[in-house]
């Protein structure tokens, strides 16, 4: 009995360890995150807003994207990325990594720039609505993060999405639009068979053709280029891939 009851003690000990961990994971975070901004999103109101969460889609060079969030309104389509961080946050548009700063400076973590990464979402759901013109990218942080020194376009919190969303009120997509565009996107998330842990592979691969100069976004090579201050590789298939990554020395 009492060897019974020490390991029910450790195995106890082990859960809550495990749970802890993993509240604190960034996955956790991350999920959160979504959540909350999901809730705010509403539900659907026919002929005037659907909202789709979480929708993993394959591109047209055999890769995956993870889309948190979509709003289709009339006045277009609204690719959402969210980002539940705290601290500061310093980035612009051009770079390729932003950074997180907590902890009064003492810590410092880099983030893959979620203008580019949404960038890439809104140009893939364009194409799967048949170069749809009026789709917008924008990053929402939802944490307690200072985002006054980003200097991007689109790049905003969560209540000052919500505003946009009301704000922004021109009828651009006809109902029959709106309607077209949700039902194929929902179409693609209820047929869906690409797991997380699939999305996620399929990260590491995307990670590995960028640097064996190959363009994640629509698989075409990447070129070196000399911008405006620096050099820079850029897609071969632009203007119609605008995708670009740093030069590093």
């Amino acid at each position: 009995m009492l060897i019974f009851s020490i390991i029910l003690s450790v195995l106890l000990v082990a859960a809550i360890i495990a749970a802890t961990i993993y509240f604190k994971s960034p996955k956790f975070k991350g999920k959160r995150g979504e959540r909350k901004v999901a809730r705010k999103l509403g539900k659907n109101i026919a002929d005037e807003k659907y909202v789709i969460n979480n929708l993993i889609i394959q591109t047209e060079n055999g890769s995956t994207s993870q889309i948190d969030h979509i709003v289709i309104n009339r006045a277009g389509i609204w690719v959402i990325e969210t980002k539940n961080y705290a601290g500061t946050i310093y980035g612009s548009s051009s770079q390729q990594d932003w950074t997180q700063v907590l902890a009064y400076g003492t810590v410092k973590n880099r983030f893959y720039n979620p203008v580019k990464q949404n960038a890439s979402h809104a140009y893939h759901i364009s194409k799967l609505l048949n170069d749809c013109p009026s789709v917008y990218s924008y990053v929402v942080f939802t944490g307690n993060a200072d985002i006054s020194n980003v200097n991007a376009e689109n790049v905003c919190s969560l209540k000052e999405l919500i505003l946009t969303l009301k704000r922004f009120d021109q009828k651009i997509l006809s109902k029959d639009e709106l309607n077209f565009y949700y039902q194929k996107l929902n179409d693609l998330k209820n047929g869906n068979t690409i797991t997380e842990n699939e999305h996620v592979k399929n990260i590491i691969k995307t990670q590995n053709d960028i640097q064996s100069g190959i363009c994640p976004r629509c698989g075409g090579s990447l070129i070196l280029r000399n911008g405006k201050y620096s050099l820079f590789y850029g897609c071969s298939n632009y203007p119609h891939c605008k995708f670009t990554k740093n030069y590093e020395n």
